[in-house]
């Protein structure tokens, strides 16, 4: 084995006669490594798009709820039941509903959601999120998202008349207070109020829907979701949503568009190894007069075999570590990158009041990376293989009289 990596090898470093196989090569170890650095960045900015989009799903809401079948009447009961198991760091009464808003000839309708402002702190990130005002609401107060309240032209004092659908009376609201989670979703669609301007709006008096709880590991939910039913018990019918399934559609659509991405990225990888493939070639058709003579002298044909695709795989991983040194690079420091670009176009190409942030998030997985090397690495394998079985179909006595 170590002959055969050895003569792979000694055939890449080609003599003058043979130059064009070592620029082809270089050519290869080029395009390979442009091919798993561009992989790279892209899937080290997607997986920072889905890891910030997740932080934000979980700041606005819970870990995970606990929604009761008709609502509770002593839902602190088993919130004290909650702070109880090991895995749970906080727990806050919730009411949720929809109502009906009116602008101008429009109507349109929003996510009221009932608070304990202190309990709900100890669950999810609202209080990172306020811009103006404040949270401490009470009766018909409420907190609103910045696009929502830029929608209807209100702000902090202003008046917000909400049409609920159960009695389809109208009800004004006085904003307290206004969010800004980085969420359009949220921004523009949800209101937060008290639990008691919540019961009174929804004629519920005494009721909350669930519980919002915060676990010990977000990432880990659905375990979770699987102990919390074995040990929450007596505190009636429930069922129990983490954030996962709350966002699932939207969750699915990031993962697909992951996989599409870096199916259509790995392409160039493939096109790349096609210069593999003309590398070898040459480097056979250069090398047949060396092959009868070592298939003369008894070399196997699993040695031939190994020498080319040795030789192949050679290329493949200097062009890999070339890319890997150089996507990691560039991913780290894609904000100067981003910041150079806009000083010479002279205008931002990340909006704040777009993206809702200033800065490319950028995730660097260890298992992202190491798919991306094993997949370079079995491309480059494969686009060895033919040339190298191709040089063991080679007969010793049609080689050397060849020459």
């Amino acid at each position: 084995m170590f002959s055969e990596l050895w003569l792979s090898q000694r055939y890449l470093r080609a003599g003058k006669k043979e130059k064009i196989i070592s620029i082809t090569a270089l050519i290869s170890m080029a395009g390979i490594a442009i091919g798993v650095a561009v992989l790279i960045v892209v899937i080290s900015v997607m997986s920072g798009f889905d890891r910030f989009l997740e932080d934000k799903m979980v700041g606005t809401n819970a870990d995970l709820t606990v929604e009761f079948y008709g609502g509770s009447r002593e839902p602190y009961q088993a919130i004290d039941k909650l702070k109880k198991l090991p895995y749970v760091l906080g727990a806050a009464p919730f009411i949720d509903g929809q109502a009906l808003v009116k602008k101008d000839k429009s109507i349109f309708g929003i996510e009221v959601r009932g608070i304990d402002p202190k309990l709900q702190a100890q669950t999810s990130k609202i209080k990172e999120y306020l811009i103006a005002g404040n949270y401490d609401l009470a009766g018909n107060e409420v907190a609103v998202g910045q696009e929502l309240a830029e929608r209807l032209g209100v702000g902090i004092g202003d008046t917000l008349s909400l049409i609920s659908p159960v009695t389809l009376t109208k009800t004004d609201f006085r904003i307290k207070g206004i969010f800004n989670s980085g969420m359009y979703l949220y921004d523009a669609g949800l209101a937060l109020t008290s639990i008691k301007g919540a019961q009174d709006f929804y004629k519920i008096p005494d009721t909350v829907s669930g519980i919002a709880v915060k676990v010990d590991n977000v990432y880990k939910v659905d375990n979770i979701k699987e102990k919390l039913y074995r040990d929450l018990t007596g505190v009636g019918s429930y069922q129990v949503r983490t954030w996962v399934d709350a966002n699932k559609n939207f969750l699915e659509a990031l993962k697909l568009e992951k996989i599409v991405m870096f199916i259509v990225v790995t392409m160039t990888t493939v096109v790349a190894a096609f210069g593999i493939v003309s590398t070898l070639i040459m480097s056979v058709m250069s090398r047949i007069k060396d092959i009868g003579i070592l298939r003369s002298v008894g070399a196997k044909t699993r040695g031939i075999l190994q020498v080319f695709v040795f030789q192949g795989l050679a290329i493949g991983a200097t062009g890999i570590l070339l890319g890997f040194a150089g996507g990691v690079s560039l991913a780290l420091s894609l904000d100067k990158v981003i910041d150079l670009i806009s000083k010479i176009i002279g205008r931002s190409l990340i909006p704040k009041d777009i993206y809702y942030f200033s800065r490319i998030p950028v995730n660097i997985n260890a298992t992202d990376i190491s798919v991306i090397v094993i997949s370079a690495l079995l491309i480059s394998l494969f686009a060895s293989i033919y040339p190298a079985y191709y040089a063991t179909r080679i007969v010793p006595s049609e080689a050397l009289r060849h020459e």
